[in-house]
């Protein structure tokens, strides 16, 4: 009647037109040039640029090499953040292609996964 939402479709359409989707070989150049920064590396460096290395795979769609990424990052710094909040976004993503797929162990899978990092982020809260 007054227009309301109107704006937001057209931006929220723009954006999505814009994204920008990395060529592969540039992602696997930039990926080679993080891993030989992470030589050497340990803890929270380490974690940093695999966060690094999981953002590159996911700018470009490539998500299982994203996910391996955020889950090594996990394995070198076991608090909640980046990683933590794009592994959830990630398993969400392969949730719902698994659930267009009508592939149910697919969906168990990433939906235990997901309440996995839930319970890692309640229990960083807690202090455990």
């Amino acid at each position: 009647m007054f227009g309301f939402g109107k704006k937001k479709e057209k931006a929220a359409s723009a954006a999505a037109e814009t994204a920008p989707v990395l060529d592969r070989d540039a992602v696997l150049a930039a990926v080679e040039a993080k891993r030989s920064e992470l030589e050497g590396k340990e803890g929270v460096a380490a974690a940093n640029v695999l966060n690094e290395i999981g953002k590159l795979y996911a700018d470009a769609n490539m998500v299982d090499e994203a996910v391996e990424a955020y889950e090594q990052s996990l394995e070198a710094n076991r608090t909640m953040g980046k990683a933590s909040a794009a592994l959830v976004k990630l398993y969400n993503k392969k949730r719902a292609a698994a659930a267009e797929a009508k592939d149910d162990e697919a969906i168990k899978y990433y939906m235990d996964k997901v309440t996995e990092m839930l319970a890692i982020s309640k229990d960083q809260l807690r202090g455990k």
